[in-house]
């Protein structure tokens, strides 16, 4: 039944969760380049709406299959955590913001130069299954052209073609965001530094998030990626009626930036979350096509390491001629990055909401519960020793 099929794999979306995924088939499971397929409706190097953060973990996981990032970068040195004229500080190494464009483009173009058929520019429209019992399907591009697969990746995130196509439903609310990038200012005393700012003041008036200030690299210069996120947990807006626009056009203003004289770029996320899918028979959903860190608001190194997973259980689906991915979706929840996608579901309705602001005091003022937090975000496994540390400071602080 093999031959009844131009490719193993469709991998639709050429982000770093559909180009993790088609490396990864090639270099760690030895698939064929030749028999893998990436589509995606935008041609490369194309804009991407987003702050760039990755984490040392999507950072590792590359490595480990040989694959370098080359595309200038700001190293991340450390973190503040602000709220109100309080700033907690700790200097601690966390990943490197890139440029999406440059990074995707580049990430991509290593999967095609492995001999995976990329046809960027070339989105998915339609998709069918197979007749008969063998798994399969036929992906109608927006060309008009045919691609016959075994089995589909929907690597396509937030705003998922596939998901929709095959009615997958929408396990929770999307979060909002807005990113901008400017020149450095006077305010922007952990830029140099290589820091990293979570202002968490925005919470103050209703929203669910932070604002950021990243550093970043543009045409050459360290400049600065602001923004704001807006986990959109319970309502659009906030309570008094105030745009998640109105509340970063302030937070801004509090930077000498005029909200009037920037350009905003507008995006949305999927959040991962226990009532997540993360398969359909003879279909795997790969980053934030799945879903993302719902805390936080980023996924990239998550959508890299999925990509890992997914393309294990692929090859194993290749192997068996099985369409069925239990076994992804359940690794994919117990691994370290999943058990921390969900705590962050978790996390995210309790640190955001109105009686969480002793979790917010906490990570303010401890040093121990900041350094904790980047490791969480490095993507490592936090000791029994260190949750049972944070659960008792955060305990005290209730009484601070």
């Amino acid at each position: 039944m093999r031959d009844a099929f131009e490719y193993d794999v469709a991998i639709v979306g050429g982000g770093p969760a559909g180009s993790s995924t088609a490396l990864h088939l090639v270099r760690r499971e030895g698939i064929r380049p030749a028999r893998v397929v990436v589509l995606d409706k935008a041609r490369f190097p194309r804009d991407k709406p987003c702050a760039g953060a990755v984490s040392q973990l999507g950072l590792d996981v590359l490595s480990a299959v040989g694959v370098a990032v080359t595309v200038p970068s700001a190293v991340m040195k450390g973190v503040r955590v602000l709220l109100g004229d309080v700033a907690g500080e700790t200097v601690e190494p966390m990943g490197v913001v890139v440029r999406r464009t440059e990074f995707d483009a580049e990430l991509l173009e290593t999967a095609r130069r492995d001999g995976v058929h990329v046809r960027d520019g070339e989105g998915l429209r339609a998709i069918r299954r197979a007749d008969g019992r063998r798994a399969g399907f036929t992906l109608e591009t927006s060309l008009g052209q045919e691609v016959r697969a075994r089995f589909v990746a929907a690597a396509d995130g937030a705003g998922s073609t596939t998901r929709k196509l095959l009615g997958v439903r929408e396990p929770d609310r999307k979060g909002h965001l807005y990113v901008l990038d400017t020149e450095r200012r006077g305010t922007d005393v952990g830029i140099d530094r290589g820091l990293v700012d979570f202002d968490l003041s925005i919470l103050a008036d209703g929203l669910e998030g932070y604002y950021w200030d990243f550093p970043t690299m543009l045409d050459g210069r360290l400049q600065v990626s602001r923004g704001i996120y807006h986990a959109n947990l319970t309502r659009p807006d906030a309570p008094s009626g105030e745009s998640v626009k109105d509340v970063l056009a302030r937070a801004l203003a509090r930077r000498g930036i005029d909200i009037a004289k920037v350009r905003l770029r507008p995006f949305s996320t999927r959040p991962f979350v226990p009532r997540s899918t993360g398969w359909v028979k003879g279909v795997v959903l790969v980053g934030e096509a799945y879903g993302i860190d719902q805390t936080t608001g980023e996924g990239i190194a998550q959508a890299i390491e999925m990509g890992r997973v997914a393309a294990a259980h692929l090859a194993g689906a290749l192997a068996s001629g099985n369409p069925r991915f239990e076994a992804y979706e359940r690794e994919v929840r117990t691994s370290t990055t999943g058990r921390h996608l969900l705590q962050s579901a978790w996390m995210a309705r309790r640190v955001y909401a109105p009686l969480g602001q002793p979790a917010r005091r906490f990570l303010v003022r401890s040093e121990r519960a900041r350094a904790a937090a980047i490791r969480w975000y490095r993507g490592e496994r936090l000791s029994t020793a260190t949750q049972l540390r944070l659960g008792l400071g955060l305990a005290a602080s209730l009484f601070a």
